[in-house]
């Protein structure tokens, strides 16, 4: 009976491994796209309504989220 269990608990670990893992790509594509639009609302390639609409993102949120990361929306004119 010991040995079911041990078997069953290391199935259920590697399970979690790998849910674990399958988040962490997504999360990080998802984090990655959100550079890359921030890259281009930076640089004058896209408007920021657009990188917003693109990340799903209300303009405040995406102007939130641009500057916690380091980038910075051009001034509007």
């Amino acid at each position: 009976m010991c040995k079911a269990w041990d078997d069953h608990k290391k199935r259920g670990i590697q399970e979690g491994i790998q849910q674990g893992i399958q988040q962490g790509i997504q999360q990080g594509m998802q984090q990655g796209r959100c550079l890359e639009v921030y890259s281009l609302v930076q640089d004058g390639i896209l408007e920021p309504e657009v990188g917003a609409k693109r990340v799903s993102m209300s303009l405040d949120d995406f102007a939130d989220a641009m500057q916690k990361a380091g980038y910075k929306i051009p001034e509007m004119v």
